[in-house]
């Protein structure tokens, strides 16, 4: 990885990062839009770290949030921001912020990992009801069919004998997806698998890059989670997907984070040593586990567009009264890599 650039947003005591969920680069004009599930808006800023416009806001109406969860793009003129408290998509003008439009979608959706081919939007969404982990919305049609089948792991953990949703598939219950033409990959985000898919869900392959520097995830992941006798900390049993993107020469970004929560829940911090692993295109080699630099004061953001790294990293000022909000780029770099067989 190459360190490229580095920006500081800049935040007042009306405009600021609360709690980040989403980290979406513009490729139109070089800007960032934030989502921030703390103060249920997103917040676009330029290359300069200054303010642009903000989307919605706090509430249950049109064009407002009660849990706003990713953002993404689309067609370099709308703004989209998932409301994960009544599954709504809620569109936005990209360039005045004026609310468009709602659609409703079910399950659970991931970070933000939006693949958009030939005009149909990819993306994680875990579904209970019928036990698929893919999303496909072709936009502007409002129907979104729901393809990939959940692993088994959270099939099991998500019917139990007691009607309630095991632990293994609430705690790691967002998904990762990157789609190309002819197929779609998709992780969850308690396993270390990955399932190459036709785009009407079904499973061709499985890929299981290795683990060499991170946890990795133990066989019985699932079983642990779930037991009623299980009393440690879940961030720190495995880790944990957090992301696959594509590189421009068909090669696939994941990333894992090996979370530690620092502190009693809920009001821990979460912070985590994060690792990337790029697959080769023919997705049979892999380089695996190298570290992502960051700050570690508190939970990291990442996305990958045009082979760069963007990352929303908070540290302490240098008055250490508050923080301050840096989005850095690194160039993925991967001509001095051991290239490691796939499982």
């Amino acid at each position: 990885m190459l360190p490229t650039d580095s920006v500081l947003l800049d935040e007042t005591d009306r405009f600021y990062i609360g709690n980040p969920f989403s980290l979406v680069p513009d490729t139109t004009d070089g800007s960032f839009l934030i989502s921030d599930f703390f103060e249920d808006r997103i917040l676009r800023y330029d290359r300069d770290g200054r303010l642009l416009q903000t989307y919605g806001r706090p509430g249950p109406g049109p064009g407002e949030f009660l849990d706003l969860g990713a953002a993404f793009t689309l067609n370099d003129t709308i703004v989209v921001g998932s409301d994960d408290e009544r599954k709504l998509l809620q569109l936005f003008s990209r360039t005045d912020g004026t609310y468009l439009h709602a659609l409703r979608y079910q399950g659970r959706l991931g970070v933000d990992t939006y693949t958009v081919v030939d005009g149909a939007v990819v993306f994680p969404s875990r579904e209970i009801a019928g036990l698929t982990s893919v999303a496909i919305w072709r936009y502007p049609h409002d129907h979104i069919d729901y393809v990939v089948p959940l692993p088994d792991e959270y099939v099991r953990s998500a019917i139990r004998p007691d009607g309630y949703v095991g632990r293994f598939a609430a705690f790691r219950a967002r998904g990762s997806v990157v789609a190309w033409p002819d197929t779609i990959m998709s992780a969850m985000g308690g396993l270390n698998e990955i399932f190459l898919s036709t785009w009407d869900g079904q499973v061709v392959d499985t890929v299981d890059p290795p683990a060499v520097r991170r946890r990795g995830v133990p066989d019985d992941i699932q079983q642990r989670l779930d037991s009623y006798e299980f009393r440690g900390n879940a961030h720190e049993i495995s880790s944990g997907l957090e992301g696959l993107y594509r590189l421009s020469d068909g090669a696939t970004v994941v990333f894992h984070h090996d979370a530690t929560l620092k502190g009693e829940p809920p009001h821990g911090i979460i912070t985590a040593d994060i690792y990337l692993t790029v697959i080769a295109p023919d997705r049979k080699s892999a380089c695996v586990d190298s570290l992502v630099p960051h700050f570690k004061a508190l939970r990291p953001i990442h996305t990958v567009v045009r082979d760069t790294i963007f990352l929303l990293d908070r540290r302490l000022n240098e008055r250490e009264d508050g923080l301050e909000s840096w989005v850095r780029m690194y160039r993925i770099d991967t001509s001095g890599c051991t290239w490691l067989e796939m499982g």
